[in-house]
């Protein structure tokens, strides 16, 4: 599972080297600079101030309620647009005293320096201290410095150009222990590249027809970058990456969230986020999980357990068809931490869909190996036998009639690993009757079907047609993107609970 963090570590521990640093943001309109700017400067410690040209004090605490959370000193604001009047006055200034100063005074050439900068990155570089730690951040550079030479060369000042202002800049800001960071609207390359002790890229992109947003660290100076790229969210205005996933055995399973308002006719996926986002199980209706290759099967577990254990806590029947590729420790264990009453057997099964569960089960768990179906009482097909005569079809229809609904989740690969352990392979033929089969199942008995199926298995085309919800899960560089596709949503990702619940799916805007 990922988990949600305002800022990577790499830029935390950039926050943490001492001064002076530089730091350049770039990427293109609406990719969320801004954003993330503001976030480090949250995170920063000491002194903070942010240089703007695009809001006033007012709007940002009105756009960035957060800001301000952590108790720290207050953001300082320095609004360039309200220095406009005096602009060309103090430029010219600038200009004579270039001129005034004799050559071979350090100190007058400091200042001459200092007085041809913009003004306002002459304020705002007067509320940081000299002898502490601080961060700036210029919100746009882009706009500031365009703005300032064009009125510089309306006026006839001139001998001054960008390249030759940045060098300035970043000479003077190197004089105080600040953390310098500059916004730029531009996504290439310029001479700031190599000048900046570190470079953060931002991107939006379309996947799938939704949007993803991605945060790339090309350079970091003094810092090993583990991770070179972060997905992330500006959800609620605030800045949020995502982690790559950690070890399923280091994750807490959380708590099945209950059901506050029961509907007739759903089931409660026993998360509040997967019900927000996709609705409620359909009682007779199938659910589809279609898998990107890399989505690991422990992530796709720990999806369907919440809606296992309640479904069993309110008195229904789960039958489990797992992949071949899951322990018994995988299966049972989510199970059992939920300390259900009375017997397990009773009320969870679990198909043997290749005969390893029960070899490895044989002088173990006695609990696990009665809730065990093995294959040895599934028959062979025959044409004269009914199909219905089978200890699945019995066990299910032992538990829901006129009972609570069950729950199915069938695994597309278990299902072909049964087929080739009963010697009937899974041919185009059988894979075209299958909508009939699962509709029979379906209508049969009082339950819903979860599907999980990778997205080149020739079992998902016909389970597709039978979807009430569909959903797609893809591993995008160590992390899980949900979609929607029925009914059709905004991606998310999956993440650790930040409370107690199961896990979050976080939604990318």
């Amino acid at each position: 599972m990922s988990s949600v963090v305002r800022l990577p570590e790499e830029l935390r521990k950039f926050l943490q080297l001492p001064g002076p640093q530089s730091m350049l943001i770039r990427g293109p309109p609406g990719s969320g600079k801004s954003t993330l700017g503001l976030a480090l400067l949250e995170a920063a410690s000491g002194t903070r101030v942010l240089l703007t040209n695009r809001v006033s004090s007012a709007e940002l605490a009105r756009e960035f309620p957060w800001l301000g959370e952590n108790g720290s000193t207050a953001i300082q604001v320095v609004d360039a647009s309200e220095m406009e009047i005096s602009l060309h006055g103090i430029s010219n200034a600038a200009a004579q005293a270039t001129i005034a100063y004799e050559p071979g005074s350090h100190e007058k050439e400091s200042l001459s320096e200092f007085l041809t900068l913009p003004p306002p990155v002459q304020e705002a570089y007067s509320r940081l201290p000299s002898d502490g730690p601080s961060t700036l951040v210029v919100d746009s550079w882009d706009a500031l410095v365009e703005h300032f030479l064009g009125r510089r060369s309306r006026h006839a000042v001139i001998g001054l150009d960008r390249a030759e202002l940045e060098r300035m800049l970043l000479r003077w800001m190197a004089r105080s222990p600040t953390h310098l960071i500059l916004v730029l609207e531009t996504e290439a390359q310029t001479q700031l590249d190599y000048l900046v002790n570190g470079v953060v890229v931002t991107r939006r992109e379309q996947v799938n027809d939704r949007l993803e947003r991605w945060l790339f660290l090309p350079k970091l100076r003094g810092i090993r970058i583990g991770n070179a790229s972060y997905p992330y969210t500006v959800e609620g205005a605030k800045f949020q990456c995502i982690e790559p996933l950690r070890p399923y055995s280091k994750i807490s399973r959380g708590q099945v969230e209950p059901e506050s308002d029961p509907l007739p006719g759903f089931m409660w996926p026993g998360s509040r986020s997967f019900a927000e986002a996709f609705g409620r199980l359909p009682v007779g209706g199938l659910t589809l999980l279609e898998l990107g290759e890399d989505v690991p099967e422990e992530v796709v577990q720990h999806l369907l357990y919440p809606a296992k254990v309640h479904a069993l806590r309110t008195g229904g029947r789960v039958l489990v068809i797992p992949s071949s590729a899951l322990s018994a420790d995988d299966i049972w264990g989510p199970i059992e931490e939920a300390r259900l009453p009375g017997h397990l057997s009773d009320v969870f099964r679990v198909l043997d869909v290749s005969g390893q569960l029960e070899r490895g089960l044989r002088g173990g768990s006695k609990t696990r190996l009665a809730s065990l179906i093995s294959l040895r009482s599934m028959p062979a097909p025959d044409p004269a036998r009914d199909p219905d005569d089978n200890e699945i079809s019995r066990w299910l229809k032992g538990g829901v009639v006129g009972g609570p609904p069950g729950l199915v989740t069938m695994s597309g690969s278990g299902v072909e690993s049964l087929a080739i352990a009963m010697k009937t392979p899974i041919t185009a033929e059988v894979a075209a009757s299958l909508p009939a089969s699962l509709r029979a199942t379906l209508g049969q008995n009082h339950l819903h079907l979860i599907a999980i199926i990778r997205s080149q298995s020739t079992l998902l085309a016909p389970v597709r047609s039978l979807a009430s919800i569909h959903i797609r899960l893809l591993d995008r560089q160590g992390r899980v993107l949900i979609y929607g596709l029925k009914p059709w949503t905004p991606g998310f990702v999956l993440t650790e609970s930040a409370n107690s619940g199961p896990y979050e799916m976080l939604r990318i805007v």
